[in-house]
């Protein structure tokens, strides 16, 4: 495809099917550069070649975009970034109505594909609008927009619950109060932003909308598009922004939450959070010398593709494992011993269908990652030759979330007994920075305050309080994927709420020398204690 500089460049999101095609195909006809962004490869084939048939315009391509995805939206942005075009026209089209599940991310599916992914993608796109103007925006809503009166953050985190209609309807309600707080950060630019309610078209969306031609009910996709069309592309809607549509291109009333001016604005602000898409991490490089108690960066021997293919394992294969047969084997062996913290450990595990905490050497990558020699090389330095890995727990911070908020040290006085020290090893599957990973009290800043406001009653672990002026002086840990951290019992830490946009994977693997005892507690461990010092050694606990 060659662009040529009297072309207007547009993106329809869902450009596949439904209203989305049949505005693609309208903007292709007007002679536009069209690029359509869907998850599916074929089907998008398949559409694009319908485009150029229909319109008679070749000057029509596929990008890949999934926006349940964060990471997916910002390499789709990266992608178009390379094409060296400019941007006039964005249509965000794109919605499922009846999913239910968890976004990537692990925000609420509908919400999280309908909404957050396309504040994602339109921010990132905005320098580039701006650049390309006069450019517009196009927001997809539905009159379903106008029902809710506020915004029920709590079940933005939470998997799609059995009313998924009440998810849908706040999602296309945040769409119009993204749609009105960005028209106001557009004002006196060039850039517009409007949204439509296409209304009840035959489309795919759902099986009765699929039903519906058959019935005799609801618009054809093309009339679908007409409102969508209207606002990218007549000359009468060129300063026209922040409004919202029927599809007859007639303005429809906001009803009074709909235009709650702090309440969107909060959402805008959440949303950067959420997103990450404000947050601009320092480029720093923090070497720690062990006077913290804390040794490192190091490296392990493993190259990009080789962390990057674990990270890859342990997403796909380790996080979502539903461990059925050592759950039940390890809550019958836990309730005849006694051991209710460890039950009610598991109990939560199963409840939240999180199986990614203190899981013992149950992956192949777990123990490919214990047996690195750079790790074990300076594991030995510290604790002699004679090593045990005795806990292993992978952290995965989602964004806006903050794993363990108290400040800590990862004693385990009541886990651990006998002569001798221990050591914990940190290491970075991602990137892990000043916005998702962990942070420390340097020692002199601590005081005769700092005392243990309270303790784990099972595994002894203190927390404590520390003041503002403290944690002013909190250092973070920065390292790249592959590097490793280690760090003694008595660094206070506590990790950071991400706000960086993206997962954060970590694995802590916990060493200690045999000479340690390893008592019976709150864990859920399902493999006994493995000695480093020979590969696949088993250590009995007491």
């Amino acid at each position: 495809m060659n662009y040529e500089p009297h072309q207007k460049v547009c993106i329809v999101t869902g450009g596949n099917s439904g209203v989305g095609l049949m505005t693609a195909v309208g903007l292709a006809k007007s002679g536009a550069h069209v690029f359509i962004a869907c998850r599916s490869a074929r089907k998008a084939a398949h559409a694009v070649d319908y485009i150029r048939q229909v319109s008679g315009n070749a000057d029509v391509g596929f990008l890949p975009l999934d926006l349940a995805s964060l990471d997916s939206v910002r390499t789709f942005v990266q992608l178009f970034e390379q094409k060296n075009l400019p941007l006039h026209i964005l249509v965000n089209n794109a919605g499922i109505f009846n999913k239910k599940g968890l976004t990537q991310e692990r925000f609420e599916l509908i919400w999280g594909t309908n909404y957050l992914g396309h504040f994602l993608l339109t921010n990132l796109l905005l320098e580039k609008l701006k650049i390309s103007a006069p450019s517009r925006i196009v927001v997809v809503s539905s009159d379903l927009a106008l029902r809710p009166t506020s915004i029920k953050w709590e079940l933005l985190g939470k998997t799609t619950p059995l009313n998924f209609i009440q998810l849908y309807n706040i999602s296309k309600f945040c769409l119009l109060l993204f749609t009105a707080e960005l028209s106001r950060k557009l004002n006196n630019t060039k850039v517009t932003i409007n949204a439509v309610h296409p209304g009840f078209v035959q489309s795919n969306i759902t099986i009765w909308h699929s039903l519906s031609k058959y019935l005799g009910v609801g618009i054809s996709p093309n009339d679908g598009a007409y409102s969508t069309l209207l606002c990218a592309t007549a000359s009468d809607f060129e300063s026209v922004s922040g409004k919202f549509f029927d599809s007859q291109g007639e303005e429809i009333p906001l009803p009074k939450a709909a235009q709650d001016v702090k309440l969107a604005q909060e959402l805008w602000e959440r949303s950067c959070l959420w997103t990450g898409c404000d947050q601009q991490k320092k480029k720093v490089s923090i070497q720690y010398n062990g006077s913290e108690g804390i040794w490192g960066p190091y490296s392990l021997k493993l190259d990009n593709k080789e962390i990057a293919a674990i990270t890859t394992n342990v997403v796909q294969q380790v996080l979502p494992k539903f461990p059925t047969k050592l759950l039940v084997i390890n809550l019958l062996r836990f309730l005849v011993k006694f051991q209710f913290g460890s039950v009610l450990l598991i109990l939560i595990e199963a409840f939240k269908q999180e199986f990614y905490m203190e899981r013992h050497l149950d992956s192949a990558v777990v123990r490919q990652l214990s047996q690195d020699p750079a790790l074990l090389q300076k594991l030995k330095e510290y604790l002699g030759d004679d090593l045990v890995l005795w806990r292993s727990e992978i952290w995965a911070n989602y964004p806006s979330q903050q794993l363990i908020p108290f400040w800590h040290k990862d004693s385990y006085p009541k886990l651990l007994k006998g002569e001798g020290k221990s050591i914990n090893a940190y290491i970075a599957l991602t990137e892990v920075n000043e916005l998702n990973g962990f942070e420390y009290i340097p020692i002199n800043s601590l005081s005769s305050n700092s005392s243990g406001q309270f303790a784990d009653p099972f595994s002894g672990n203190h927390f404590f309080k520390m003041s503002e002026e403290q944690e002013q002086q909190a250092v973070p840990v920065v390292l790249r994927p592959g590097e490793f951290v280690l760090f003694t019992e008595q660094l206070v830490h506590r990790s950071i709420r991400n706000t960086s946009g993206q997962v954060r994977i970590s694995l802590t693997l916990r060493v200690t020398p045999s000479s340690m005892r390893i008592l019976p507690g709150y864990t859920p461990i399902y493999n006994p204690a493995v000695s480093l010092s020979g590969r696949g050694d088993s250590h009995k606990a007491i």
